[in-house]
C-alpha cells in the first residue's frame, strides 16, 4: 500500500509539473484568439492587432500569473466602477487590485469596453483602425501602461507576427483565411445545379450519440450538435459545455440579437466546408436561407454561398436548385 501511496504521490507531481510547463507559444496564443479579436473589432473598431499585441504582452501569452489565476489577460485594474470578483496581485505597487473574469471572452469583452467607454481614450477612435502605431502610441499616452517602451513593444509584436493583417477581416473573412481544409484546385463548379435527386437530411431525428451535462448530444456530418429545448438559451449551453458564448455564434453562423427557438439545432463545434458525399445538391423550400440550409447539412453557411457563387445573405427563391458540394470534374 505505501508503494502504492508512493507512485501516486509521484505521478501526480509529474503531471502538475507538466502542466506548468505546458505554456502556450506566442504563435498558439495568436491563433487561439485572433478570431475574437476580430470579431471585437467589428463590434468597437479597437484594431485587432492592438488588441491581440496588447493581450500577448500583458498576458504573456496567456501564460502569466495573472492571467492564469483571473482570466485577465490585459492587466487591467479594479478602478471604482468594478463591481466584479478582485484578486491582488504585486505590479507597480504591491497588492495591486485587478479585476477576475469568469471566462478569457469576459476579458477581451471587458478590455474593449474599457477603452471604448473610457474618456481618456476617447481620441484613440479619431485614429483609422489599420494604423497601429497611432494607436500604440496613444495608449501610451493615455496611460495604459507606465512602460516607456510599451508603444514600441506592441508595434514590434505586430510586424514580427504580421497581426496588421487582421486590421482588414471581417468576421467570417477571418474563418475563410483560416480554415483548415482546403479544395484540390482542379475541382470546380460546372453549370447550374441539377435538381436534388435525394431528400435532404433531418439531423434531429438522429440518434444521439451521448448525454452529456444531462443534454443529448447528436452528430451531423461528423460534426457535434445538441437542440435547443423549451426557455433554454444559447447562453445556458455555452456554460454547460464550456464554450464561449462568440465561438457558438461563430459555430453555427448565428447573428448578434438572432432570436433563438426551441429545436434550433446548435453546433458545439465548427461545422464542416461541405455537405456530407451522398448529397450534392439541396432543392430550396419556402422560407429557406443559406444559413437554415447550412444548419441541415452541417456545413458553413458562407462556404454554402461561396460554392454557389452568391452571397450568403441573398434570397433564394422557392424550388431552386444549389449545391451542397461542389459538382466536380477534373479540368483537361
Amino acid at each position: 500500500m505505501k508503494r502504492i501511496l508512493a507512485f501516486l504521490v509521484v505521478a501526480c507531481c509529474c503531471l502538475v509539473a507538466f502542466a506548468q510547463n505546458a505554456k502556450l507559444s506566442r504563435e498558439e496564443y495568436i491563433q487561439k484568439y485572433a478570431q475574437l479579436a476580430v470579431m471585437e473589432m467589428q463590434r468597437t473598431g479597437i484594431p485587432a492587432s492592438i488588441t491581440l499585441a496588447q493581450a500577448c504582452l500583458e498576458s504573456s501569452n496567456g501564460n502569466s500569473d495573472l492571467a492564469i489565476a483571473s482570466n485577465n489577460h490585459f492587466g487591467i485594474k479594479c478602478h471604482s466602477s468594478w463591481q466584479g470578483k478582485r484578486i491582488y496581485h504585486d505590479d507597480d505597487a504591491k497588492g495591486e487590485c485587478f479585476r477576475v473574469y469568469n471566462e478569457v471572452y469576459d476579458s477581451y469583452i471587458d478590455h474593449s469596453n474599457f477603452l471604448r467607454n473610457g474618456q481618456r481614450y476617447a481620441f484613440l477612435f479619431e485614429f483609422d483602425k489599420n494604423d497601429y502605431t497611432s494607436w500604440a502610441y496613444g495608449l501610451k499616452r493615455a496611460g495604459y501602461a507606465t512602460n516607456p517602451e510599451y508603444p514600441k513593444l506592441l508595434i514590434k509584436i505586430i510586424e514580427d507576427f504580421q497581426l496588421q493583417k487582421y486590421d482588414t477581416m471581417t468576421p467570417e473573412q477571418f474563418k475563410e483565411n483560416s480554415k483548415k481544409e482546403k479544395e484540390p484546385e482542379d475541382l470546380v463548379v460546372k453549370g447550374d445545379a441539377p435538381k436534388s435527386t435525394i431528400a435532404p437530411p433531418t439531423p434531429w431525428t438522429n440518434e444521439p450519440i451521448a448525454t452529456k451535462h444531462n443534454t443529448k448530444v447528436y452528430k451531423n456530418n461528423g460534426k457535434k450538435f445538441v437542440i435547443l429545448q423549451k426557455n433554454e438559451t444559447i447562453f445556458q449551453i455555452s456554460r454547460r459545455f464550456g464554450i464561449p458564448m462568440w465561438k457558438l455564434y461563430a459555430c453555427n453562423d448565428f447573428k448578434a440579437g438572432q432570436d433563438l427557438k426551441e429545436g434550433t439545432m446548435v453546433y458545439i463545434e465548427q461545422k464542416s466546408l461541405r455537405a456530407d458525399s451522398k448529397y450534392t445538391t439541396h432543392t430550396v423550400r419556402a422560407g429557406e436561407t443559406f444559413y437554415t440550409i447550412s444548419q441541415l447539412y452541417g456545413m458553413q453557411a458562407n462556404r454554402l454561398a461561396k460554392i454557389n457563387k452568391a452571397n450568403v445573405d441573398n434570397t433564394l427563391e422557392e424550388g431552386t436548385n444549389i449545391y451542397v458540394r461542389k459538382y466536380v470534374f477534373k479540368t483537361e
